[in-house]
């Protein structure tokens, strides 16, 4: 066993990413929310209970540890990242054959890293959302991991529902943890429970007594996440931050101008990898008859214009189709909507393995469902769509493995095309963060040496490559207050930023 762990390229692949994660989070300086979560007030409200602040309880335990213990960031965050590439891996790499499973590794790596900007400052680099976004999909993952089996073809005996007592036991913790991070994964994970044990009864007429205990941890944990009061406050206006709006106007409003970019548009490179990967499928399946063609072709124009249309979006985002920009919005959103249908048409049309297709249409449909909460919710941001993101990841890989598996293309031969792609990416990140770094050194050097000398003035150096971590200069006197107080600066200090 272990000469045959020391002989996979993908151990030390693993081993040498996990390094480089601790070494990059240890770069990533605290910031906004951060401070607050360090501050006297977030940990009397941790003895109260997180009391009408939020049902994120397991969320916010963490970012109490870790704003008090950079080990713990460092850790912390790192193994997340590391676990996140695992999971995901580990997920696709069932169907996979043996031979395409290092270049699959590398190319799961690669898409978890290469994410949109916006979505890396809202969730890699920023230390409050990372906490609890990332791990409820690491835990749900490696939920649908468990009970992979029953979309295996070959299996439709009661034998593939059959689980040690001790991994049924395990579905407690793993069900109600999953639940105390972020609300709309909580919503969205009681459903997808709920589908599985739909599914697993349809196919194998039985029950799975796992699937049963693990969807009725989830309900417990969603009630115990909203019975926090800050949601009834927020169903009537009165939280202060959070609203919940059940307005049709709203909904569409809230769709068109923030969830449809996040959720699909800004997403250019993934979708080229999807769009690719589909269209290649399609024609496969062209010259058969006049109806195939017909669907096909319509299908193949869909997906080549979103994504160049994708494309000149990230290339000139000022540039608009129409020259109302709302009338813009509204068909980017429209757009986005059937280039989504289009996808599913695919899996359902050309995806003749009935376990392989539900698996990925259950994959690509949550994307979409993960983040149908955050219609009603406010305020939102490109963090919120972390498990969208990834859930499309998971797709796309499904169908390559797919087409690798129905084709005769050598996907092993990318593998080092893969790793000098995921190199690059690192040194990428690195050369940045390590700037990032120093400067956050230097600046805890000036506020010790200002403190020292008792200065009633110090001026601090704006940090470099701001656009890609979460903001580290206080926007106002609230905010600079626990600025003050995270770096032990007096308060009748004033501050000033260059």
């Amino acid at each position: 066993m272990k000469n045959k762990i020391l002989k996979n390229p993908r151990f030390f692949i693993s081993v040498a990413l996990s390094i480089f994660f601790v070494f990059l989070i240890a770069q990533v300086p605290y910031s906004h929310d951060d401070w607050q979560w360090a501050s006297q007030i977030k940990w009397e409200l941790m003895l109260n209970g997180f009391k009408n602040y939020n049902g994120r309880y397991l969320g916010n335990l963490f970012e109490i540890l870790i704003t008090r213990s950079i080990l713990a960031k460092n850790i912390i965050l790192g193994f997340g990242m590391i676990a996140i590439i695992l999971v995901v891996y580990k997920f696709v790499s069932y169907e996979a054959k043996a031979k395409d499973k290092t270049a699959l590794f590398l190319l799961s790596s690669i898409l978890l890293l290469a994410i949109p900007r916006e979505l890396f400052r809202q969730t890699y680099s920023w230390i409050a959302a990372f906490i609890n976004f990332i791990p409820p999909v690491i835990l749900i993952i490696l939920y649908l991991i468990i009970i992979n089996n029953i979309f295996d073809d070959k299996k439709f005996n009661c034998s593939a529902l059959k689980y040690p007592l001790w991994s049924t036991f395990l579905m407690i913790p793993l069900g109600i943890s999953t639940q105390l991070f972020s609300e709309h994964t909580t919503v969205f994970t009681v459903l997808l429970a709920g589908f599985i044990v739909v599914f697993t009864f349809i196919k194998y007429n039985k029950f799975c007594k796992l699937q049963l205990v693990y969807l009725i941890s989830t309900i417990i944990g969603a009630i115990i996440m909203f019975s926090n009061g800050s949601y009834f406050n927020a169903a009537n206006n009165t939280d202060g931050y959070k609203q919940i709006s059940l307005s049709i106007i709203s909904i569409i409003n809230l769709y068109s101008t923030q969830i449809s970019d996040n959720l699909f548009l800004n997403n250019y490179l993934l979708n080229a990898i999807l769009a690719i990967t589909c269209i290649i499928i399609i024609t496969k399946h062209l010259n058969k008859n006049i109806v195939f063609n017909l669907i096909g072709n319509i299908q193949i124009f869909i997906l080549s214009t979103y994504m160049i249309y994708g494309f000149v979006h990230k290339v000139y985002p000022a540039w608009n189709i129409f020259t109302n920009p709302d009338k813009t919005l509204i068909f980017n959103a429209l757009y986005s909507l059937l280039f989504f249908v289009c996808i599913i048409s695919v899996i359902i049309i050309y995806i003749n393995n009935e376990g392989l297709r539900m698996k990925i249409f259950m994959m690509y449909g949550s994307s979409l469902a993960v983040a149908m909460p955050l219609v009603i919710a406010n305020p939102i941001g490109p963090r919120c769509f972390y498990a969208s993101y990834v859930f499309t990841i998971i797709s796309t890989l499904q169908l390559l493995i797919y087409l690798l598996n129905n084709s005769n293309i050598e996907f092993n031969l990318f593998s080092s095309i893969a790793s000098g792609i995921l190199i690059m990416i690192c040194v990428f990140y690195a050369s940045m963060f390590i700037d990032v770094g120093i400067a956050e050194k230097t600046r805890v050097e000036t506020i010790n040496n200002g403190v020292s000398n008792g200065e009633k003035s110090i001026t601090l150096n704006r940090l470099p490559y701001e656009d890609y971590y979460w903001t580290t200069v206080p926007p106002n006197e609230h905010w600079e207050s626990f600025f003050k107080e995270f770096y032990n600066i007096p308060m009748e200090t004033e501050l000033h930023f260059n």
